[in-house]
């Protein structure tokens, strides 16, 4: 993976009590414009530490609509 960007959806409200220790998941995609793939991992925290992280890779394509 050679991503020069990335990007991931932001957490704009939580539906639950703040926990920071318990087991967390987020989503980020990197990209990599010069070759058009995008790399899709997913990462999950325990106690603010990663302890996984599983994704796949997939090219892409831009336009104007």
């Amino acid at each position: 993976m050679k991503a020069d960007t990335y990007r991931f959806l932001g957490w704009d409200y939580m539906d639950m009590p703040a926990d920071a220790c318990s087991k967390r998941k987020v989503e980020v995609e990197f990209i990599d414009n010069q070759s058009k793939s995008v790399s899709r991992v997913e990462f999950t925290f325990e106690a603010g530490l990663v302890v996984s992280a599983e994704g796949w890779e997939r090219s892409f394509e831009t336009g104007q609509l």
